[in-house]
């Protein structure tokens, strides 16, 4: 039995599996050009990320880690709203 279907999509036409294809590709060509656009302000936004956790940590307030230094003011059972009200 011979089809005009491409063995991998026997759901589709020749047609419409040419058109999937094209499709594909200005997708990706879409999303390649949405990539390149926003490199250099991810690259940016890395680089000040990277600056400012080397502040933190320069100045004492986070560990190798990104964990705080200090400990909490309170107790961690203490509600940062007070003593609870007497009734």
């Amino acid at each position: 039995m011979t089809t005009d279907q491409p063995s991998n999509s026997p759901a589709l036409t020749a047609e419409q599996h040419e058109q999937l294809l094209q499709a594909s590709a200005q997708l990706g060509t879409a999303v390649a050009e949405i990539i390149q656009a926003a490199e250099p302000a991810l690259r940016e936004l890395g680089r000040q990320l990277a600056e400012l956790l080397a502040a933190l940590q320069q100045v004492g307030l986070i560990d190798a880690d990104g964990h705080p230094t200090h400990p909490a003011n309170r107790p961690a059972w203490q509600s940062p709203y007070g003593p609870p009200r007497r009734r």
